[in-house]
């Protein structure tokens, strides 16, 4: 039986691939959060999946079962998705991967992976990441990058993306990344740092973060201008409310004190690799205050603003009956 169904085959020209997981490698759901802006935005059509059967233990990651129409259930399974879009406007097309990183059979699912891009003839693949660090919300998101390809790299460099020299356990990201090297497709990644006090809520400012670089590396001219504002007003509440908290408030002092004096973001490729070090955990260069009163306060915000905002659609849907 074939681990990948394909939907529709399209003719696509040498398409590129932007792809991101949830779980290990998605930090604040903020690359699988920045795949659905681009598919809220495009609309593009389902053309391929990768049948969840033989890579995950259900019992771990389990289907959810939801209502439809109020009478009859559904089950959703672990999804591993491609998108074709294509831009009359772009110089190649688009396919969207949104995925769960698989818990079983990693070298059979890169497979079936790169199976479906030697099939749409793809070009180049991106893929994006995103990291628990040290880093207070209140700096520009740091972001890194990396690829075998001496072009790739220099585009990133002069975008001032750093490259990453990362040694240690790696998840689906980077099994892909150097599947596609092997298989001589060229890829890179992009991985942003996203403050681990805030691990719990989806970082709608590291989203924008990865955006507008993927949004460059790409050349793709998309309007991001909604999203950058939504990323301003998420660090205005964040700042407020730390300011509230003396603990919390000094929490993040700390943190940008260490920024400052410890780790130059600009200046230190060595200090930024020490930040960015490992997706499983962040670094602590001394003893810092509990951020338990700012993370439970920020979840409690961010679950109010998304009720308001459903409360919101639906009188507004109401009204347009």
């Amino acid at each position: 039986m074939s681990q990948i169904h394909y939907y529709n085959q399209p003719e696509l020209r040498e398409p590129i691939v932007v792809v991101a997981f949830g779980g290990w490698n998605d930090a604040a759901d903020s690359a699988t959060t920045a795949i659905k802006f681009l598919i809220d935005r495009w609309l593009p059509e389902k053309i391929a999946e990768i049948d969840a059967e033989d890579f995950f233990v259900f019992t771990e990651t389990r289907p959810t079962i939801k209502y439809v129409d109020g009478v009859q259930r559904s089950i959703t399974w672990p999804a591993n998705q491609f998108f074709a879009h294509a831009e009359p406007e772009f110089n190649r097309d688009v396919i969207l991967f949104l995925g769960t990183e698989p818990q079983l059979k990693w070298k059979t699912f890169c497979a079936a992976f790169l199976d479906v891009c030697k099939k749409f003839h793809v070009s180049e693949v991106v893929f994006l990441g995103a990291l628990l660090a040290d880093v207070p919300h209140s700096i520009t998101v740091p972001i890194t990058g990396a690829s075998a390809d001496n072009d790739i790299m220099e585009r990133l460099q002069e975008m001032d993306v750093n490259n990453s020299r990362y040694e240690g356990p790696t998840g689906m990201i980077g099994v892909l990344h150097d599947a596609c090297h092997r298989a001589q497709i060229s890829s890179a990644t992009l991985w942003a740092a996203a403050p681990h006090y805030l691990a719990a809520t989806p970082n709608i400012k590291v989203t924008a973060a990865l955006l507008t670089y993927l949004n460059q590396f790409l050349s793709f001219g998309l309007d991001l201008h909604e999203i950058q504002s939504e990323a301003v007003r998420f660090e205005e509440q964040v700042t407020a409310l730390v300011a509230k908290d003396p603990e919390a408030r000094e929490y993040v002092r700390r943190l940008e004190e260490q920024i400052a004096n410890g780790v130059d973001l600009d200046d230190s490729e060595e200090d930024e690799e020490e930040l960015m070090i490992d997706p499983d955990r962040s670094l602590h260069s001394g003893p810092l205050p509990s951020a338990d009163s700012l993370i439970r306060d920020v979840e409690a915000l961010l679950r109010e603003q998304r009720g308001s905002g459903q409360s919101q659609q639906s009188d507004d849907e109401e009204e347009s009956e």
